[in-house]
């Protein structure tokens, strides 16, 4: 699995609004070119799915799996010989900092060749998009 860990200042609400909004992560992450929601007017909920196309790599459609409001979502994406699971938690502290975890895990017969032909690209990725979205949180909030 590829986890990425960043600690930010942001507030968790103000994270999981730019966080969740899937529609528009291509507003303001480098690692993503587009996300298109397969069902328009179905919210952004479990079983909501989405095509999503990044730079270096195949277009893929995504799933919700799992949502805990305002504190995480999991979706997953299947092709043949490999399954994709990509989580986003948000653990709020008492001081009102906010710890980001990103990941990706990658299952099925096809893992381990996928794991080896992109794990370095998806590991920047990972990073990139923790970053981003901490800063993106922190601008919009005023910060």
């Amino acid at each position: 699995m590829i986890s990425v860990t960043r600690e930010s200042s942001a507030p968790a609400d103000r994270l999981w609004a730019v966080m969740s909004d899937v529609r528009h992560w291509a507003d303001w992450l480098p690692t993503v070119d587009a996300v298109t929601p397969r069902e328009p007017d179905r919210p952004d909920e479990v079983g909501a799915s989405y095509t999503v196309k990044q730079p270096g790599l195949p277009t893929a459609v995504w799933t919700i799996t799992g949502r805990e409001e305002g504190r995480s979502f999991t979706w997953e994406s299947t092709s043949p010989g490999i399954r994709s699971v990509g989580t986003h938690t948000l653990r709020p502290a008492a001081d009102g900092r906010t710890t980001i975890e990103l990941g990706i895990e990658w299952s099925g017969l096809l893992a381990p060749l996928l794991r080896l032909a992109l794990g370095r690209m998806s590991t920047d990725y990972v990073t990139r998009e923790a970053e981003a979205l901490d800063a993106t949180a922190m601008a919009d909030a005023g910060a």
